[in-house]
Order: C-alpha cells, then structure tokens, then sequence
C-alpha cells in the first residue's frame, strides 16, 4: 500500500514538472496587437496627466493597466518594471491593499523568469500584508493564493521546510473555514513537499489524507450520479408503462367494438337465412345459444386482458421495490460516508481548538503590547505637557494635535527664554511607535539646546537638532537616515521681531487679510548627509501690524477623503486659514478638527498620518 501511494506521489511530482515545462514553452514574448499598443500609449498620457496633477493612486493605475497588458504578452521584465514603479506610488500613498497585489503579481513574474529568490522576496510582503485583512470578503481567498505561490518559489529554491510551513498555514486556513476541497490540495500539495524535503513519514500521513478525501469526494459523485440515473430510468419505465396502459385500453374498446359490429352483422346475417327455413321458435333458441356463445367468449377475453393488466402492475411493483432496494443500498453507504465525515470533523474541531489556543496566547501578548503602547502614550503626553501653557504666553492661539495610533511622530515644542519665545512643529520619520522614539529624542535635544546651552536663534536651534539627532542615532556610522521636518519660529518681544527657519515645512501668515508664507529649507532634521551639507537660514520680520501665524505638519494637508478619495491638499488648507482667521483662535481650531473629520468621513478613509496644527495671534 505504501508502494503504491509513493508511487501515486511521484506520478503526481512527474505531471507537475512536465506541466511546468510545457507552460515555460509557451513563456516566449509575444508582439503587441495594434490595439494593445494603442491602449498602452493612451494609459502612458493618462498617468503622465495624473502624475503632473500629483494624484499618485490614479496614476499608479493606469501604470497597473500597462504592466497587465505586458504580462499577458509574456513581456516579463518591461511588466515588472512597471509594477516596480506603481509599487513605490503605493509605499507613498501607504495603499496596504495595493502594495499587497502589486507584490503578489511580481512574485509571479519572477517566478515565470526563474529568478525565485526576487519571487520570494515580493511574495513573503503580499503575505504578511494579506494576513492582516484576511477577514475582509476576498481576504482569504487571496491569502490562500500568496500562499501557495510563495511555497511553491521556495520549493524552487530548495527551501523545503519553509514552503511547508507555508503550505500548513493555508491548510490551517481552509480547515477553519471547512473547506473540503482546498483541503485536498493542500494536502497534496505538502505531500510533495515533504517527500522532496525527506520527511517521508510526513509525506506518507498528508498523502494518506489526501487519498481518502479524494476517494470520498469521488464516491459521493459516483453515488449521487448513480441513484440519479437510476430514479430517471425508473421514471422513465414508469411512463413507458403507464403509455403501454393506456394504449391496451384502447386496443380493448377498438377489438371490443369491431367483435360487437360483426357479432350484429352476423346475426343479421343468419338471421336473415333462417327465417325463410325456420320456424320462429327454432329462430329464438338459434338465437339464445348464439348469445350463450358469445358470453363466453367476452368472459374469456376479459380473463386474458385482466390477466396482462394484472402482469403489468407486478412488474411496476417489482421495478419500484427494486429501485426502493437500490435507495436503501445506496442510503446505507452514505451513512457510512457521513460517519467517515464526521470523524474527519472531529480531528478538525481537535485543529480549530488548537487554533483558538494559539488566538487565546496571540490575543493576551497583543494585549500586553497595547498596554505597553498605552503607557507610552502617558509618558509621550508627559513629555508634551508644560507648566505653563501656550495661552499663558499667547493668550489667542491653539494647538491641534491628532495622533493617527496612540502614540505620535509629530510634537509640538515651546518655551520663553531670554524674553524670547520658541515654539516648534516637528514631524519625525514614521509614526506609532518609532515616530514617538523620534519625538522624544527631538525633544530632549531641544531641551538641552534651548534651555541649558541658550541658544535661541531659529537656524542655529535646527542646525545643533540636526548635529544631535545624528549623534543619537550614530548616523554616520549606520548610514541611518530617520529625522525630522521642523517649522520653528521665534518672537523676540523686546526687539518686536519674528524670525524662522524650516526643514522642509513652512510657516503661513495672514496679514491685513493676505496670505503669504515662509519657505524652509529643501533638507530635513538628521540623516546621514554630511553636517557641512545641511545649513538652514533664517527670515526674519516685524512685528508692526496685527498678525496671524500657521506652524503645521504635512498630516493634515496629506489627509485622503471626500467625495473622491483624495487629498485635501495644502490650497485647500490655506484657503480654509484665510476664511476662518479673523474668528478666535479657539473657534478656529474647532472648525479645523471638525472639517478634516468630516473629509474622512465622505471619503469612508482613515487617519493617514499624525496632525498638528499650531496657531496664534499677534496684536
């Protein structure tokens, strides 16, 4: 028996190389059709057109189409290129779902061109996306797929043990959704795998399975197709009969009728001849033996119809008994069937118990993670708060701060130092968790640069954050790039002066109803450029008329929704400051928390990214 599953096993290995090699014969670039060429040159100015418009999601679409049309002509490397470029529009705009499919689609291409090491490097992402919205409608579906396509590259590449683990993982998948069929394959499937890994007594136990799933699948056609033949024959007897009834009864009333025409006949007949020879009496016995005669031969014939009447019932009857003991048969194996189901079932419970084990264990770790990010949330919010407030020292302004996870990238900063007062808008690499670690090493570097070491002008504070964070981070040495986009500003009262400086981030200003800005400097706080290549200047005005002022991260401009799914844009936002900026400053940050809540919202679209908005009048 084991002879023959191995050997099972192997014919199975032997279709599945030979399929491989006829497909690869077919792998050859084919020209694009006129039509094609046409499209790809249409989709090439449409993602010019949106590219120039900055709309990225659209213009990685059409760059999606181009790459389809490619692949389908077997151009692999001219698709791969395409779906590399829409793939870093993704990573932009942090389009999980897309990311995810562009992955999944360069994980095959690479695969088509043997490179499995690239196929496996793309399809381990598209897993690990894929495994977190798997309870989404097609989560599943398209999980089980990045699944059995990474084992499948890993099998290539000779790692047989992780493409296991992959393969038991899509098993564990389709046993909990109870999906016999997917079961089956993915038995098969690790069936070869661990026969190529070794691991024969593995191979053997999924080999075994998969034949007795398969035989059942088969068995249950084959029953379900035989009684299904069997019902339409009987049917089909039946009518046959009930037509051969019906056509007897009219063969009767035909022969009855002609019998009783040529009896009348008959009689007529003799009667007609005995009258001239036969006295009347002798006429009436004729006559009464003669009906005599002709009883019995009705009695007769009724006798023979009633007896292949009563032969045909017999035989329905017996047809109808037959396929009563057919069912029964047929009944009795299904039990059997549904037992073989049952305990098969149970082995899954034993699976799916396991599994709710191991959700139990991953559910209190998550717990004790979120506790642990909960609490940095505390320390986080500590490090923000101050003794006095910025109401203390501006009394008209507000500060908007929207963490898009508990914790944040962004942080705002300020305090009064030599009758000057600093205040700053950061937003650091990342956000959650590494942007927070970003937040308070920026932090505490401001901290020591400001207060303890008195440095107050703008471009000096950025430049000493840039030389810190690099020797926190040991920039040089790891090549480590993480940093931070600032807008900082002072205002010198005893001098009645503003004075800025930017990495990368602006500063709005609204004057005698007039926007205008400030510009920072095309380069960010830290990264692993040399420190002579980062200097920031610094811009510097008067403080002779009333003023508004707008420090901000890019979060809320950035933010995806409305009607469209697109960004609010930072024209937008500053015709939303150049409405509102004459209201109090307290009543302009509510209208700019309820507007972006309500961008989301239209567009159904979560939080992109921390928000902070800080905002003060001068007067």
């Amino acid at each position: 028996m084991q002879y023959k599953k191995t050997r099972t096993l192997y014919i199975f290995s032997i279709f599945l190389l030979f399929t491989q090699f006829a497909m690869a014969q077919t792998y050859s670039a084919q020209p694009l059709s006129r039509q094609d060429s046409g499209q790809v040159r249409i989709f090439e100015e449409n993602y010019n057109l949106y590219s120039s418009r900055g709309d990225l999601r659209n213009a990685s679409d059409f760059l999606n189409q181009i790459a389809r049309i490619y692949w389908n002509h077997n151009h692999f490397e001219t698709s791969a290129d395409y779906y590399q470029r829409s793939l870093k529009l993704n990573e932009q705009l942090g389009n999980e779902n897309g990311i995810a499919g562009i992955n999944s689609n360069l994980g095959m291409i690479y695969s088509d061109l043997g490179e499995f090491q690239r196929s496996v490097d793309h399809l381990s992402k598209s897993v690990a996306a894929r495994r977190v919205a798997k309870n989404t409608p097609l989560g599943k579906e398209s999980l089980f797929n990045s699944l059995l396509n990474l084992s499948a590259s890993l099998k290539q590449l000779g790692k047989y043990n992780e493409a296991i683990r992959y393969l038991e993982e899509a098993l564990g998948l389709a046993q909990e959704i109870n999906n016999l069929e997917k079961i089956s394959i993915f038995y098969l499937q690790l069936a070869e795998a661990n026969e190529a890994a070794g691991n024969e007594a593995e191979s053997k136990n999924y080999l075994d399975k998969y034949m007795t799933f398969y035989k059942q699948m088969q068995d249950e056609y084959v029953s379900e197709s035989r009684v299904a033949v069997e019902n339409e024959m009987l049917r089909s007897e039946q009518i046959s009969l009930e037509n051969r009834l019906k056509e007897l009864e009219i063969q009767k009333k035909t022969v009855e009728l002609k019998e009783k025409d040529e009896q009348v006949k008959e009689t007529e007949s003799k009667a007609d001849s005995l009258a001239s020879n036969l006295s009347k009496s002798q006429l009436a016995q004729k006559i009464m033996e003669q009906e005599a005669q002709n009883e019995k031969i009705a009695r007769q014939r009724n006798f023979i119809i009633f007896g292949a009447i009563l032969t045909i019932v017999i035989i329905i009857a017996f047809l109808f008994y037959y396929a009563f003991r057919q069912k029964k048969k047929s009944n009795v194996k299904l039990s059997e069937k549904n037992t073989q189901i049952l305990l098969q079932q149970e082995e899954i419970i034993q699976h799916r118990d396991k599994l709710n084990i191991n959700n139990k264990e991953l559910n209190r770790k998550n717990h004790q993670i979120m506790e642990s990010i909960r609490y940095a949330n505390l320390i986080q919010t500590a490090m923000l708060q101050h003794a006095v407030t910025l109401s203390d020292y501006i009394p008209d302004s507000f500060i908007l701060f929207k963490p898009r996870d508990i914790v944040s990238g962004d942080f705002y900063w300020y305090t009064n130092k030599n009758d000057k007062l600093i205040v700053a808008a950061m937003d650091c690499t990342g956000h959650g968790v590494p942007g927070a670690f970003m937040s308070m090493i920026g932090a505490n570097i401001l901290n020591q640069i400001v207060i303890n070491e008195g440095i107050t002008e703008p471009n000096e504070i950025l430049q000493e954050l840039h030389n810190g964070v690099n020797t926190a981070l040991n920039q040089e040495l790891t090549g480590n790039n993480d940093g931070m986009d600032a807008s900082l500003f002072v205002i010198d009262r005893a001098n009645n002066e503003l004075s800025f400086s930017g990495a990368k981030n602006p500063l709005i200003l609204i004057k005698n109803n007039e926007l205008s800005q400030l510009k920072g400097n095309k380069i960010s706080v830290g990264g692993s450029q040399a420190r002579s290549q980062s200097k920031f200047s610094k811009q510097t005005l008067n403080l002779d008329e009333e003023l508004r002022i707008y420090s901000f991260s890019d979060g809320y401009q950035d933010q995806f929704g409305g009607e469209k799914d697109r960004k609010f844009m930072i024209k937008r936002f500053k015709n939303l400051l150049l409405e509102i900026h004459k209201k109090p400053m307290t009543e302009q940050q509510d209208i700019l928390d309820r507007t972006i809540e309500e961008w989301k919202k239209i567009g159904n679209t979560e939080q992109t990214d921390d928000i902070l908005v800080i905002g003060m009048h001068i007067n």
